[in-house]
């Protein structure tokens, strides 16, 4: 999309609907569809995954300890030890193949499990799991000249790379 995007702001350049004089620059914070309850740091990942694994290994302990449990209660134990296994084993692989990520100070930044490119965000209306959607639009016809969506939470980090891509734009 982004050669047909330069090709129409070519067309509003020749139209003279483009006057380069003063251009503004904005943002809104934009829900993705990804669980909060799938982001952390790498530490908090991996405690989440350790505590899942140890509420699995209760379960089976439980079974040992107590042969005389009902087969509704065995079947709605593994149903319960399989929901767990299969969480701490999806935060495993999501470990095993990324890297932490780091913020502007280089600390560790949140990571989400179901959508990396994502950040938790704190809005108006309470955190949310998502993107930073950042405009930029000339002042004369406020035709927007850049657009991009970050997945980090301040707009200041956002503006540098936001006018380097408008230049090569």
């Amino acid at each position: 999309i982004e050669p047909l995007f330069t090709q129409v702001l070519m067309i509003c350049d020749r139209e003279g609907l483009i006057g380069r004089n003063m251009f503004a620059i904005d943002g809104c914070k934009i829900r993705s569809n990804a669980s909060k309850e799938w982001s952390g740091t790498f530490n908090e990942l991996e405690r989440k995954q350790a505590k899942l694994h140890r509420a699995s290994q209760r379960i089976l302990a439980r079974h040992q300890a107590q042969d005389g449990l009902s087969e509704d209660e065995i079947s709605h134990d593994l149903k319960q030890q399989g929901k767990l296994d299969k969480s701490a084993n999806k935060i495993k692989a999501f470990l095993a193949m990324n890297e932490e990520k780091l913020g502007s100070r280089k600390t560790p930044v949140k990571s989400n499990i179901t959508d990396p490119d994502s950040a938790k965000m704190t809005t108006s209306k309470g955190t949310i799991q998502g993107y930073n959607g950042i405009a930029i639009n000339d002042d004369k016809h406020q035709i927007i000249l850049q657009a991009q969506t970050w997945g980090s939470v301040g707009e200041q980090q956002t503006l540098k790379p936001a006018i380097e891509q408008l230049q090569a734009q």
